[in-house]
């Protein structure tokens, strides 16, 4: 009987998120995540069947955490305009750099591209949903929800490492235009 792998499927994920950063999909391979972990390719075997089924799981682990990350992003705060700045905060963190890779990954497999989509249609709405609670009409706010992740998604291509400064300028330009247009000074004003 083997030894017991120390490493979580967590470290696995971890470590396949730097692989994608790195050099995108065709980096993630069972030779450079076990390199990468310091384990045996039995160790690798452990815990998935294969490259491709280690592949697929990364991609359901990334949207599960992405999911999770914004759930609890939206549920930390009660208030929309207080939730919007957590939202944008949430964002800058995210890992963009292995975010372009799931994105060029997807872009060539069908797998990949239903759970990016699922992704962005989360974050959408849940960025709409809050611009709706604070008084930006429906079809608006909606729209709002597209233009993040637009931006978003432009920004972590802008360069080879997302400019995050430059991210939360633009996330911050759009909201004052947003509630200088949509949203009355005394409903946008937040209670001490």
């Amino acid at each position: 009987m083997g030894a017991v792998d120390p490493r979580s499927k967590d470290d696995y994920f971890e470590a396949g998120m730097a692989l994608l950063a790195d050099g995108g999909v065709h980096a993630v391979t069972i030779a450079r995540l076990c390199s990468a972990l310091g384990v045996t390719k039995g160790s690798f075997y452990h815990h998935f069947r294969g490259v491709d089924d280690y592949k697929t799981h990364l991609l359901g682990h990334w949207s599960v955490e992405t999911e999770r990350q914004v759930l609890r992003a939206a549920g930390a705060v009660s208030d929309p305009m207080e939730r919007l700045d957590v939202l944008r905060e949430a964002g800058i963190t995210l890992h963009h750099e292995a975010e372009v890779a799931i994105r060029a990954w997807s872009r060539t497999d069908p797998a990949a591209w239903k759970v990016r989509e699922k992704v962005d249609a989360a974050r959408e709405r849940t960025v709409a949903d809050a611009y709706s609670e604070v008084g930006v009409p429906v079809d608006v706010a909606q729209l709002l929800g597209r233009l993040g992740v637009a931006v978003l998604v432009g920004a972590q291509h802008r360069s080879e490492v997302t400019d995050r400064a430059a991210l939360r300028e633009m996330y911050v330009r759009l909201h004052e235009m947003t509630m200088a247009t949509f949203v009355s000074p005394v409903s946008a004003v937040r209670p001490s």
